[in-house]
């Protein structure tokens, strides 16, 4: 087990760290997450800006 994380712990870590990146991501773009809320916030308020009447 020692030879395996001595040789391949570079890999692991970085594999670890991509999926935790992917993970935050997802979350941060999910439906109800915060990016998603003040994107949709800000395409409201660009479209209730710029309509003329």
């Amino acid at each position: 087990m020692k030879v395996i994380f001595e040789e391949y712990s570079g890999i692991i870590i970085t594999a670890f760290a991509i999926i935790a990146l992917i993970a935050v991501v997802a979350l941060l773009l999910a439906t109800d997450g915060p990016v998603h809320k003040a994107f949709v916030d800000l395409i409201g308020n660009l479209f209730q800006k710029a309509s003329v009447k």
